[in-house]
């Protein structure tokens, strides 16, 4: 692992441990290592650095019905053996922006780059944390009239 993976890994941690309250249980340091490593690793996450500072970043699988029946379900799934680069799927697992820049370009460039390399999936979901009602929010890629998506 290069020295800046591993300042970003530091930061993810830092970030989940101080800011991501949504969490109902917190994986340990070595397991949260363990995740950052691999989202990286396999292109599953996103983020947005300023001065070298994460500042927002876009966690996502790519995964297929099999595994969204799995999370459905609230069954395990193993990112790290199971492929989830691949899927037409793709499950938006985790969003944050830091308060300071979440009326800049910051969300407009992650918006931007989670799309166009998530181009080729038919669908795109997520859990809608501050809804009472229907926390599972589908959208079918025909669905999201964007210009991102003509011509990939």
């Amino acid at each position: 692992m290069i020295a800046t993976e591993l300042g970003i890994i530091e930061q993810l941690i830092e970030i989940y441990y101080k800011e991501e309250w949504w969490h109902q249980e917190k994986k340990s340091y070595t397991q949260a290592v363990n995740y950052y490593n691999v989202l990286l690793k396999k292109g599953n996450i996103l983020y947005y650095e300023i001065e070298g500072r994460v500042v927002g970043y876009v966690e996502f699988w790519r995964i297929n019905f099999e595994q969204w029946g799995k999370i459905v379900c609230h069954e395990k799934i193993y990112i790290d053996i199971e492929d989830i680069s691949n899927g037409n799927i793709c499950y938006v697992t985790n969003v944050w922006i830091n308060k300071e820049y979440r009326n800049t370009d910051v969300v407009k460039t992650l918006t931007l780059n989670f799309f166009k390399q998530n181009y080729r999936c038919d669908y795109f979901v997520g859990e809608a944390l501050r809804k009472k009602t229907q926390p599972i929010k589908v959208f079918k890629r025909s669905e999201l009239h964007s210009k991102l998506f003509t011509g990939g």
